[in-house]
């Protein structure tokens, strides 16, 4: 029998949430599983609360502890203790413990593949092996005060490739055509591209790869994973975009048509959102916004399966509201031009960036279809749908039409960072979770939403979309909803905190350095 759903994606797609690979079984993946009927969707469980480090543990710790007030000096150094003991369980646990590299691989395969931190070439590129040399060349292993685990992104995609009997050294696209060929796919979810962006808003500069589009002229597959890390980039030229993400389709199309169980497929591709919407950074309101004219590419909701480029819409001109500075939302509120930040022209010229790779999804994508000859590969636009759910750039009047449910909840949630009163009051956020970038359970809850809808239109799922989500359910699942962590209200006032967040959120922002 035929796999029901194949998710091959990033972090989002993996369940991170507050800077850990912690929750695959709240991801909107894992929930499409189970609403599509699938009797097996294997996903890897993460121990303590998963890696490199899950902000909501620590803050709950903190607040088990010491309440919601830690400033005086006498409690400061008992929450520096608190956190160490719990960075050091985690530490020893990931690099020593039973969530080693020698002890962590699963004897059964996962359904879903997707790794925290992949980019599109990492699909066919990072492979268990490879990871295990980085981690093992790697001079940061060892135990230390505050140290977070060495090499988290290749230790999480060793277990998540790795895992399986027999062990094989299988990318994310050889996972998918081993299922292909071995019981065939009615269903993939192939979302990535986010990190070809991500790292401009986490590490607040833009380290470009081209600025003509000429980084692989010789082919994507001609640079190796060690000279990507030396280059340490983090946009893309949009047409150095467009040959990477042309290469992963291209193998994608091979697996999928040599289709020997003769499977009814459908490939499910999300757009990449405007990583700048994410609450991680926030722009100071003292100095200001304005109006910028942008051209957004959206996919057409009655067609997105187009089947050749003629069946693109054009592009929407639009004037979207922007602030002058971006820092990280904790300095936000004291900022001054000495403070890491991206400006207002690098903030448009990331977002154009990644605007141009979604018209370049929908053109692969079209042309896919028509090289097919039948409509096989379906946009699902979670770019849009995250965009007209942002409050700010829509003069707080967001345009995105939640699911009924959420009508009369309350708290009501938005795209703001996560703000509680010391009582423990929601007085923001709620899509996204304490990391600033990936979402809450809620917010996987809209992801599912939205990946759903377009499955309906697909045929792979024949009931009502509007119904068929449990979203008590998944509001009761979220913690952070359910039972707010009010020492978040201790942030902005507690200098030493705020220091010790962003210095958390930063090292969990671990990139591709060796």
């Amino acid at each position: 029998m035929a796999l029901k759903l194949f998710t091959i994606g990033d972090s989002i797609s993996q369940g991170f949430m507050s800077g850990a690979a912690a929750k695959t079984n709240q991801s909107y993946s894992t929930l499409l599983a189970k609403i599509l009927g699938a009797e097996l969707y294997n996903f890897p469980m993460w121990g303590k609360d998963g890696l490199p480090v899950n902000l909501e543990t620590v803050i709950t710790r903190l607040q088990r502890r010491l309440d919601t007030n830690i400033s005086g000096p006498v409690e400061w150094i008992k929450a520096l203790s608190i956190i160490n003991a719990y960075l050091d369980e985690v530490e020893d646990y990931y690099e020593r413990g039973a969530g080693c590299m020698d002890d962590c691989l699963d004897d059964k395969f996962f359904h879903n593949v997707s790794v925290r931190g992949f980019d599109v070439s990492n699909s066919w590129q990072l492979t268990p092996d490879l990871c295990r040399q980085v981690v093992n060349e790697s001079d940061q292993n060892g135990d230390n005060i505050f140290g977070m685990v060495s090499k988290s992104l290749q230790r999480t995609a060793y277990r998540v490739l790795g895992s399986g009997a027999p062990r094989e050294n299988r990318s994310q696209i050889d996972w998918l055509e081993y299922h292909h060929k071995r019981e065939g796919v009615e269903n993939l979810i192939l979302w990535l591209g986010a990190n070809n962006c991500l790292g401009t808003v986490t590490n607040l500069k833009i380290k470009q790869t081209s600025s003509d589009g000429t980084a692989f002229l010789k082919g994507p597959d001609r640079v190796s994973y060690r000279e990507r890390i030396d280059k340490d980039w983090n946009l893309w030229h949009p047409e150095d975009f467009r040959v990477e993400y042309q290469f992963m389709i291209d193998k994608v199309i091979e697996i999928m048509q040599d289709n020997p169980h003769e499977v009814d497929y459908k490939v499910f591709i999300g757009t990449i959102p405007l990583v700048t919407i994410c609450p991680l950074i926030k722009s100071v309101e003292k100095f200001g916004r304005n109006d910028r004219t942008v051209v957004d590419y959206e996919v057409n909701k009655s067609n997105p399966a187009p089947l050749g480029i003629a069946e693109l819409p054009s592009g929407v001109e639009r004037d979207i509201s922007y602030g002058k500075y971006y820092p990280y939302f904790l300095f936000e509120d004291n900022f001054d031009i000495t403070v890491n930040h991206l400006n207002q022209n690098e903030i448009l010229h990331i977002d154009n960036c990644i605007r141009k790779y979604n018209r370049i999804i929908q053109e692969i994508v079209a042309v896919a279809n028509e090289r097919i000859g039948t409509r096989r590969f379906y946009l699902v636009d979670i770019s849009t749908a995250l965009s007209q759910m942002a409050l700010k750039r829509n003069d707080y009047n967001p345009t995105y039409k939640f699911p009924e449910y959420f009508e009369y909840c309350y708290p009501r949630v938005d795209s703001r960072y996560y703000g509680v009163t010391r009582d423990g009051s929601i007085k923001s956020g709620g899509l996204f979770s304490l990391d600033g970038v990936h979402p809450t359970a809620i917010g996987q809850g809209l992801l599912a939403y939205e990946f759903l809808k377009v499955m309906h239109q697909a045929g792979s799922f024949t009931d009502d979309p509007e119904t068929a989500i449990n979203w008590k359910e998944i509001f009761q699942s979220d913690t952070l909803y359910t039972k707010p962590v009010g020492l978040l209200g201790e942030i902005y006032d507690n200098t030493d905190l705020k220091k010790w967040v962003y210095k958390i959120i930063s090292g969990s922002w671990e990139h591709k350095k060796i």
